[in-house]
């Protein structure tokens, strides 16, 4: 029940959105905190907006005036310093518009996609494997892909906004004094404007998720035909054309949705079209009646056609911005709904570390790990992938988990770091909750190897110590690189462990077979030395003469620490203190490899198949 209350107040806290008004202040905040100079540029910037159009439409009326007034002298003064203000002011404004523009366009670059980027990396992870939080996470990194969406297409057309709200209402006085009909049918055209206008942004809401999961699969699409491990699948299995088949879905997917959406939108323009003919007809018949009754010059009723031509585009604009204020508020929405989601207490990282130089060293004692009734169940899955375990690793043991794909093992490990929430029961480190300790200070405790982790396009030194080139302890990292048995590998290379893996940084970089970035990891689980050792199919790439190598070390490694290795190998196990044979998520077996072999169940079935496969390889080997 208390788990049931808990997930309905998340549900409705996700659905809690700010308004459109709280949305541009957020957005106009980081603006003007980032750059105190917009307080006076912004100003400035729209009272040159707003007076260009007026200027624009003056100047025509000068001209028509000093005209029938028949001084040609004045007429050239006046027009050549008409234009050389009009020229002055436009070019202000471009100016500035230049540095408005380059204002939002890094508010939301070095502001909001850096802290967007900064939070997809320290985030917990929960809250970006599961489908559902990969959702949110394809509509945030959405709104921030372009001036066209969220935060900075808010800043754009807030802008424009402004500018449009006071124009209006200089123009409309104008337009008042000259007769209340023309204002009435233009405002009546606003008003219908944004009747259509809400409707279309209703419906463009609705297919908000369609459309993210389109952008979604395009962007994997076109990721995976850039990736240089994927193109060796591609090319050797001819998964070419079916590349471009996908692409060419996704493509068309989004050609039909775009359809659907430009139709709701085509009814604004329709509608306003038949409103300017109303609005223009009864301006005319207003005009030219005043000017043939002697009530109104040429040169004014040039002044107030443009008064009322400009008056109509500008309210007609607003509603347009109006408008795409609200739909980009709705995509601001989608960065707020992955930024606040909840993380757990990262306490700062163990005192019980010694600092030598640049380097560290773990000096805490191994943890005891205690899994009291633990079932989990990924998110918006009804079954439990692991069910209540129950069971105790102690302090410098070293265990084993074993069993066939999605008995749960790697669950197990993503509990055990910390990645995932237990859904039932309580995980114990030394009588502590993860929660109650720390995130980040637990994790410093853990030296992991995750059988599909790829290493980053960074240098080997990079890679296996995480700091900085120049920041870590090189006599640890030869150790590391010896014991992984890496080092032969890294002494052939020309700049050694300065070379970076992949060209991506460097064109001398290089490509590590599947064996030696295991091995790679495997020195970067060394380096950390934490005293909580995790193993996760750490040589499933490795032939089986290098495997026992590195179980050698593996168990020198381990010496003194608790440690937990999943691998489908079971000869390894004879390292292990304990072996826990798990299946559908529960422990069917636990005992040492003598005695789950004398007990003749599932272990010793599994072993004595893989063990004839072993004998019948070393065979041919043989031959």
């Amino acid at each position: 029940m208390k788990e049931k209350q808990e997930k309905k107040k998340n549900d409705m806290q996700n659905e809690k959105k700010n308004g459109v008004l709280k949305n541009i202040r957020i957005a106009l905040k980081a603006w003007f905190r980032r750059y105190p100079s917009a307080w006076i540029l912004v100003p400035v910037y729209l009272a040159i907006r707003i007076a260009t159009p007026f200027i624009n439409t003056l100047i025509p009326s000068l001209a028509i005036r000093s005209i029938g007034q028949g001084n040609v002298k004045n007429f050239v003064i006046l027009i050549c310093l008409s234009l050389l203000v009009f020229t002055i002011i436009n070019a202000a404004a471009n100016i500035m518009g230049t540095y408005v523009q380059a204002q939002r366009t890094y508010t939301r670059l070095a502001g909001y996609t850096a802290d967007f980027a900064h939070k997809t990396l320290v985030t917990d992870y929960q809250n970006i494997e599961p489908q559902k939080k990969q959702k949110i996470l394809g509509k945030a990194a959405q709104s921030l892909s372009s001036n066209w969406k969220g935060v900075e297409h808010l800043m754009i057309q807030t802008t424009e906004f402004s500018i449009l709200t006071f124009g209006i209402i200089t123009y409309g006085s104008a337009v008042l004094i000259l007769d209340w009909k023309i204002l009435v049918v233009t405002l009546a055209m606003f008003v219908f404007d944004v009747a259509l206008r809400t409707h279309a942004i209703k419906y463009s809401d609705s297919k908000r998720e369609e459309s993210s999961e389109i952008w979604r699969k395009k962007y994997y699409i076109m990721q995976k035909s850039l990736n240089i491990s994927a193109g060796k699948d591609i090319r050797i299995y001819q998964l070419g054309n079916w590349f471009h088949k996908l692409l060419c879905e996704v493509v068309i997917a989004r050609g039909k949705l775009e359809k659907k959406l430009q139709l709701r939108w085509y009814l604004p323009t329709v509608s306003g079209t038949f409103f300017n003919f109303g609005r223009d007809f009864i301006a005319y018949s207003i005009l030219i009646k005043r000017v043939l009754d002697g009530q109104m010059d040429i040169a004014t009723f040039t002044l107030y056609l443009g008064i009322i031509s400009g008056f109509t585009s500008w309210i007609y604009s607003l509603s347009e911005r109006f408008n795409n204020i609200r739909k980009s508020s709705h995509e601001f929405n989608d960065l707020h709904d992955f930024m606040n989601l909840p993380d757990k207490v990262r306490k700062s990282p163990s005192t019980a570390v010694v600092s030598t130089g640049s380097t560290t060293v773990h000096k805490e004692s191994a943890p005891e790990i205690t899994f009291k009734n633990v079932s989990f169940a990924y998110p918006d899955v009804e079954k439990n992938t692991i069910q209540n375990l129950d069971f105790t690793i102690k302090a410098g043991e070293k265990i084993a988990l074993v069993g066939n794909n999605g008995a749960g093992k790697t669950t197990i490990v993503k509990l055990l770091c910390g990645l995932y929430d237990q859904t039932q029961g309580e995980i114990l480190v030394d009588g502590k909750t993860i929660d109650d300790i720390g995130l980040d200070k637990y994790q410093d405790k853990i030296s992991v190897l995750f059988q599909d982790t790829n290493p980053m396009a960074f240098t080997i030194e990079e890679n296996i110590t995480g700091l900085e080139e120049g920041q870590c302890d090189q006599t640890r990292l030869e150790d590391s690189l010896k014991k992984s048995g890496l080092w032969e590998k890294i002494q052939s290379l020309p700049q050694k462990e300065k070379t970076y893996i992949t060209q991506t940084f460097s064109d001398d970089g290089i490509l590590l077979s599947g064996g030696e970035t295991q091995k790679l990891l495997f020195a970067k689980a060394i380096y950390k030395n934490g005293s909580f050792l995790i193993l996760d199919e750490p040589t499933s790439a490795l032939d089986p003469l290098a495997e026992s190598k590195i179980y050698e070390e593996y168990n020198n490694l381990a010496r003194g620490k608790t440690a937990v290795f999943i691998s489908h190998r079971l000869a390894s196990t004879k390292f292990c203190d304990r072996i826990m044979f798990l299946e559908n998520g529960s422990i069917v077996e636990c005992g040492s490899h003598e005695e789950l072999m004398a007990k003749g169940g599932k272990y010793k079935e599994m072993f004595d198949i893989q063990a004839q496969y072993y004998r019948e390889e070393e065979k041919n080997e043989n031959n």
